[in-house]
């Protein structure tokens, strides 16, 4: 194949590319607080023998102390795989992403390829991929596997339906829901809205078998595991419990909320100001044969449905869960705008470039002041470093507070009390102090923190600590040579977490 920047596959390589630089380069994306909650049982596991998270104890005492159970389970067979083969390393669990990654975008772009207009360039849709710098947590498999049914979904709709190709589907929609049920839920549904779609045009009622299939087959399971694993059902409930999907109650979305909305889903809202046009266009449009317009009303009427959630009803943070699937919405809007004039054509090119851009605001950081960041606090250096720092704590049952990217080596250094930064307190009961309150209690000797977990947490709160005169004795080492954006306020929103250098904390309590 040719190279040419006018191939989208040219452009997906290119991507990847960059991804897998920036990994063996500069050691990015530095794992996010997540990472090590759904990692570090499983590197507890072969590093130590049990499959519990050690970090998790305070708060989790059956994922913390019996056995891991905090999210479904099809993740951690990834896991098993892949670190039986590369290493419990914090770099091995961030190369798994990486591939992930990789997987991901080329079902995306195949899918694209099979589905949508072939008369149509798609080289603009794979740059929307330099959206994709958080990607440490299970949803990174998930998308796997609900890509895979909607490749399913598109065949089964060209093509009609046969038994194997609806197991199919309904396998993989299964494995996404078991994977992370907010992501099987998005595919479910952008594959359901698409069958009803197509339902509409041809009454064939063989195409919801799969979703039926899924549904019982998801049901049965889950209802066979709370019957015959209590313990295991206990230790997901224990994580509903304090990280609950709904938000409490209905809510107005913030400033910061509508401002991620657009950084995180433009194409989502370039499409709703294109309506108008393409609803006056609707006859010409609903002419149109094939897999892909079903799909792509799909994609959008769940997209929407998920991102308005998200600002209302649910925890803020699955805005970008729609990553993936905005590829499939800006190829769609590619292949609509050929009923469009050519001016309002050129101006949606021009808008979706301007959306790359926006989306791409992180990987440009990454790529500039991440990589100068890892110039001086290499991750090589950091690792060595901080095994010097946790030795002490292998011989004693002393808490150490650990952020999530640095977990990995507190195992590695058998440290035997690290608690993971976000669960050292109770947050289903989380009131003015509760932070605070929970410290105390803990009176952890050393914190091991990266720049966004100090600046945004700890710094606050170790200033309220300080407030308590006769109390505990603070003492704060930044390692960063290279100053970050989290320890500058005006950059916080805009770039996080991009340098391996820590921050050491010791505390000296009076009154342990």
């Amino acid at each position: 194949m040719k190279f040419s920047l006018r191939n989208p596959w040219c452009i997906l390589g290119l991507v990847v590319l960059w991804r897998l630089a920036l990994l063996v380069f500069t050691a990015q994306p530095i794992p996010a607080n997540d990472a090590a909650f759904f990692d570090t049982a499983m590197v507890n596991w072969y590093l130590h023998g049990a499959y519990v998270n050690p970090g998790l104890s305070v708060v989790f005492p059956i994922s913390g102390h019996e056995i891991y159970a905090a999210y479904p389970p099809l993740y951690q067979g990834a896991l098993l795989v892949w670190m039986k083969l590369f290493g419990t390393t914090v770099i091995s669990a961030m190369a798994l992403h990486v591939a992930l990654f990789a997987v991901a975008a080329f079902l995306v772009m195949r899918l694209v390829q099979k589905v949508f207009p072939a008369t149509t360039n798609y080289a603009l849709v794979p740059l929307l991929l330099f959206a994709l710098t958080f990607d440490d947590r299970p949803e990174g498999l998930a998308h796997i596997f609900g890509l895979l049914s909607l490749l399913g979904v598109a065949r089964m709709l060209g093509a009609g339906a046969n038994w194997r190709l609806v197991l199919g589907i309904a396998l993989a929609l299964f494995c996404t829901l078991y994977t992370s049920v907010i992501v099987g839920a998005l595919y479910f549904g952008t594959g359901f809205v698409a069958v009803t779609f197509a339902w509409l045009r041809q009454r064939k009622l063989s195409a919801f078998a799969p979703f039926v299939v899924a549904t019982v087959l998801f049901a049965v399971v889950t209802s066979l595991i709370a019957k015959t694993q209590p313990l295991w059902w206990a230790g997901f409930q224990e994580n509903a419990r304090q990280t609950p999907v709904l938000a409490v109650g209905f809510r107005v979305p913030t400033v910061l909320e509508l401002l991620k909305l657009i950084r995180t889903a433009p194409v989502f809202l370039l499409a709703l100001v294109l309506l108008p046009f393409l609803f006056a266009k609707r006859r010409v449009i609903l002419a149109n044969e094939g897999a892909w317009l079903p799909l792509l009303a799909g994609v959008f009427i769940t997209g929407w449905g998920l991102l308005i959630a998200d600002m209302t009803l649910l925890a803020a943070n699955y805005v970008g869960y729609i990553l993936f699937i905005q590829l499939l919405l800006a190829a769609g809007l590619l292949a609509l705008s050929e009923h469009f004039t050519a001016p309002l054509r050129r101006a949606l090119r021009v808008a979706l470039v301007g959306c790359v851009l926006l989306a791409s605001v992180r990987a440009v950081g990454m790529t500039t002041w991440g990589a100068a960041c890892a110039w001086k606090n290499s991750y090589a250096r950091t690792h060595q470093a901080l095994l010097a720092e946790f030795a002490p704590f292998a011989q004693t049952n002393a808490a150490v507070i650990v952020s999530s990217a640095y977990v990995y080596t507190a195992l590695e250094a058998n440290v035997k009390n690290p608690v993971h930064s976000d669960w050292y307190f109770d947050r289903a009961n989380w009131t003015n102090n509760a932070d605070l309150s929970g410290f105390i209690a803990l009176q952890p000797k050393k914190l091991v923190l990266v720049q966004f977990d100090y600046y945004r947490a700890f710094a606050p709160l170790l200033e309220r600590l300080r407030a308590q005169p006769g109390l505990v004795d603070i003492t704060v080492r930044d390692a960063a040579q290279v100053r970050t954006p989290d320890a500058i306020p005006s950059m916080q929103r805009v770039l996080q977490q991009i340098s391996w250098a820590p921050v050491i904390v010791d505390l000296e309590w009076k009154n342990p």
